[in-house]
C-alpha cells in the first residue's frame, strides 16, 4: 500500500427490521444488526425488540447478591471465642495454638483451631473488621461455598507457611543470614494465632478477581491494603507471622483462579477449592512430621 492508498471504510450493515437504517448496534441474543430506534436497554447490552418480548425480567443487583452469612457466622464465632478465651488464654493457645512441634506430634488440628485465637482486642479487631469487609465483598459475589472453601485455603496456606518457615529455620543455617534471618527465622517451639492466614487469602483472591477484570488491583484500595499489611508484616516481625501471611496471601491467590468462575460451574469449584485446601492441610502436617525429624537428626535422638 503506497502513502496515498486510504482504505475506505466499509458500510454499516442495514437494520434487520428496517433496511433503509444503517445498523449501530448488534442485538446482545440473536446478534442481529438493528439500529438505534430498534435497540432495547437490557441487563447485558442492548437487544431487539423480537428477543426483548421474550426476555426473562433483568433482576437488580440488589436481587441477585448473597448475603454474606457465613463471613457474620465466621466473625461471630472469632469474637465468641475471643471472649471465652479471656478465662484462660495462655493455657487455650498451649492447646490449640498452631505449635510446629505438636503438629508434628500428629496434633493437625492445631492447623484450624489456631486460625480462631486471637492474642489481644486489637489482634482480633483487626482481623475481625478485615474479615467483615472483605467478606461482603466476595462472598456476594462467590455464593457461600465458594466462599467458605476460599477461607479454608487461605487458613491452610497460612498454616503451611508457619510450618515451611519453621522446618527451613531447624534444616538450614538460614536464621544466621542477617536482616533475613531475623525477618522470617521462626521457632518450631512458637506459638502462633489468628485469622491473619485467611483474611489475608481473601486479600489474595480479591486481587486476582481485579486481574481478572482488567483492573490494576495495586492501584486500587485492596492493593494498597495487601502492601501495607506486607509491610508491616516485615517490620514487626518479631510480632507477627511472615509464613502465615505470606502462606495464606499465596494461596488465596491460587483459591482466586479456582473460585473466579461462571455461577453454573460454581459447585465444582467449590469442590476443587476444597480439596485443594484439604491436600494444603496434609502438606503443612506433613511438613511438621518433617520438622521433629530433623530436630532429632540435629540433636542426636
Amino acid at each position: 500500500m503506497s502513502d496515498y492508498d486510504v482504505p475506505t471504510p466499509s458500510a454499516p450493515a442495514p437494520c434487520y427490521l428496517h433496511p433503509d437504517r444503517p445498523a449501530l448496534l448488534r442485538c446482545s441474543r440473536c446478534e442481529r444488526p438493528i439500529c438505534g430506534a430498534d435497540a432495547i436497554e437490557a441487563p447485558v447490552g442492548y437487544q431487539c425488540p423480537e428477543c426483548a418480548s421474550g426476555a426473562i425480567p433483568a433482576r437488580t443487583l440488589r436481587s441477585i447478591a448473597t448475603t454474606p452469612r457465613v463471613t457474620q457466622i465466621l466473625v461471630g464465632i472469632i469474637a465468641a471465642i475471643f471472649v471465652l478465651t479471656q478465662i484462660d488464654q495462655s493455657g487455650t493457645f498451649l492447646n490449640f495454638g498452631l505449635r510446629p512441634i505438636d503438629v508434628g506430634q500428629g496434633q493437625w488440628w492445631r492447623l484450624i483451631t489456631s486460625g480462631f485465637l486471637h492474642a489481644g482486642i486489637v489482634h482480633v479487631a483487626f482481623n475481625g473488621i478485615l474479615l467483615w469487609r472483605l467478606g461482603e465483598m466476595l462472598e456476594s459475589a462467590l455464593g457461600h461455598g465458594r466462599f467458605l472453601a476460599l477461607f479454608a485455603l487461605g487458613l491452610a496456606g497460612g498454616g503451611l507457611g508457619v510450618m515451611g518457615l519453621s522446618w527451613m529455620t531447624v534444616a538450614t543455617p538460614i536464621a544466621g543470614i542477617p536482616v533475613i534471618g531475623a525477618i522470617i527465622a521462626t521457632s518450631p517451639a512458637g506459638i502462633t494465632v489468628g485469622a491473619s492466614g485467611a483474611v489475608f487469602g481473601l486479600m489474595g483472591a480479591a486481587v486476582v478477581g481485579m486481574r481478572n477484570r482488567g483492573i490494576n488491583p495495586w492501584r486500587t484500595d485492596i492493593g494498597t491494603l495487601v502492601l501495607l499489611n506486607l509491610v508491616i508484616t516485615v517490620v514487626f516481625s518479631s510480632f507477627i507471622s511472615v509464613g502465615g501471611h505470606v502462606g495464606g496471601l499465596l494461596a488465596g491467590m491460587l483459591g482466586g483462579r479456582l473460585v473466579l468462575v461462571a455461577r453454573d460451574q460454581s459447585r465444582r469449584a467449590a469442590i476443587v477449592t476444597w480439596i485443594v485446601a484439604v491436600g494444603v492441610f496434609v502438606a503443612a502436617g506433613m511438613l511438621g512430621v518433617a520438622g521433629n525429624a530433623a530436630i532429632l537428626a540435629l540433636f542426636g535422638q
